[in-house]
């Protein structure tokens, strides 16, 4: 088998656009890992030369992924094409990249074969032109269709259930730098006190798991905030996604924006629940815009007599390094917090009014999915000693940081 071709969409798959818009079924998290990355190890598993990944659309993200995974000399190509058509069809217009010696995966399939040689030897004569989704091989011009079992992935429902199908399979690679009582973690995962944890779970890299959570049969993508007292049980909660304390999350799919239940194929939109419970909204709430209210004007009279001394040096050198460093653009900000007009610490990701991002505590290089996340941490964990230490770390990270920490984040 010199080569593979893969043609995900043998069907329209609708469900995956209405439900995950922004990614295609390549890019789509399979037990922890994006389902393009199975295709490339059947290929290596196959010993085949090239693989070709088909699309209906052109993901760039997709393409980026495959590039970075790319293994040794199998060449990867993925392009704008396939669709709704036949095995023979499939073979008539990507006849050169076919060969005379070609494994085709005609619809969204991970097949079950655990050997190379199983694969080989579960093809039969094909008596059609390749219709059905399924596994075929085609070679000197016959076409053959196997019989081993497959994962079928054509709808929200299916794509759950496989989603723990492969995560019980051993025969799969799954991610993980380690794994203990069939708890695969990777590598930066924090683990709060008195968190219950069961396997078959996967907490993907750099994973933070809060005080009190329970968590057990479920997948956690990559880079994603479980908070206190939080169930999951039996549910896959996508990279860069923040699971608010206090949810049960059971028989779910929870994405950056959604709550999905992959049986009725009902939607919860963050909007309606995101600041349900949040200190923002309750009595203490004045308590901390007063807080707020005292250290900012704390830092605008303490700060007045240097900042107009630096005013015309800052005027004129706006983007220089030590106006950035001593956080003089921060400056006109604490008045705008005392007259009502802007907040010290940004209290959730919708708003664009503020001074400070408990983000900047971690680092001066976090994408937008990574300062939305502590967005919404902050957003439910708020407290006068947060909101110091966010002020004082982030004007910390600021006055120690260099010129080459400055010039990548």
């Amino acid at each position: 088998m010199k080569n593979l071709l893969i043609n995900p969409y043998s069907q329209a798959q609708e469900w995956c656009k209405e439900y995950f818009p922004d990614r295609s079924l390549g890019m789509m998290p399979v037990a922890g890992r994006c389902a393009a990355e199975y295709f490339i190890d059947l290929a290596l598993r196959c010993e085949a030369e090239s693989l070709l990944l088909l699309g209906p659309t052109y993901n760039e993200h997709l393409a980026e992924h495959l590039y970075e995974y790319q293994h040794g000399a199998l060449q990867l190509d993925y392009r704008k094409g396939g669709g709704h058509t036949t095995v023979k069809n499939l073979l008539e217009m990507y006849k050169s990249e076919c060969g005379n010696d070609c494994l085709i995966l005609h619809g969204m399939i991970m097949p079950k074969a655990h050997t190379l040689k199983e694969l080989q030897n579960s093809f039969v004569p094909c008596n059609d032109d390749g219709v059905d989704d399924g596994i075929y091989h085609y070679k000197n011009g016959v076409l053959l269709k196997s019989n081993i079992e497959f994962y079928l992935l054509d709808s929200l429902q299916s794509y759950f259930e496989v989603n723990f199908q492969v995560l019980n399979d051993d025969f799969y690679n799954l991610p993980g730098y380690s794994s203990t009582g069939n708890i695969h973690t990777g590598t930066n995962v924090v683990i709060k006190n008195n968190c219950e944890l069961a396997g078959p779970l996967i907490l993907s890299d750099n994973t933070f798991v809060e005080s009190y959570a329970h968590i057990a049969n479920a997948i956690i993508g990559e880079r994603s905030l479980v908070d206190k007292k939080c169930v999951v049980e039996h549910a896959i909660i996508f990279d860069r996604t923040y699971t608010a304390g206090n949810l049960e999350i059971k028989n779910k799919i929870v994405t950056p924006g959604r709550i999905i239940d992959p049986y009725t194929g009902g939607v919860l939109e963050r909007n309606s629940f995101s600041y349900a419970f949040s200190p923002i909204q309750n009595r203490s709430a004045w308590i901390l815009r007063l807080w707020e209210h005292f250290i900012a004007l704390v830092f605008a009279l303490g700060g007045l007599l240097p900042y107009l001394l630096l005013l015309p040096y800052y005027l004129t050198h706006k983007n220089s390094h030590w106006c950035w460093k001593l956080s003089m653009d921060r400056y006109p900000g604490y008045w705008a917090v005392l007259f009502f007009r802007k907040e010290l610490v940004k209290s959730h990701p919708a708003n664009e009014h503020y001074v400070f991002q408990m983000g900047e505590i971690y680092g001066l290089q976090n994408t937008p999915e990574q300062r939305r996340i502590y967005d919404y941490y902050y957003h439910y964990h708020c407290s006068c000693f947060l909101v110091l230490q966010v002020v004082l770390r982030a004007l910390g990270k600021r006055g120690f940081a260099s010129y080459v920490d400055r010039k990548r984040a």
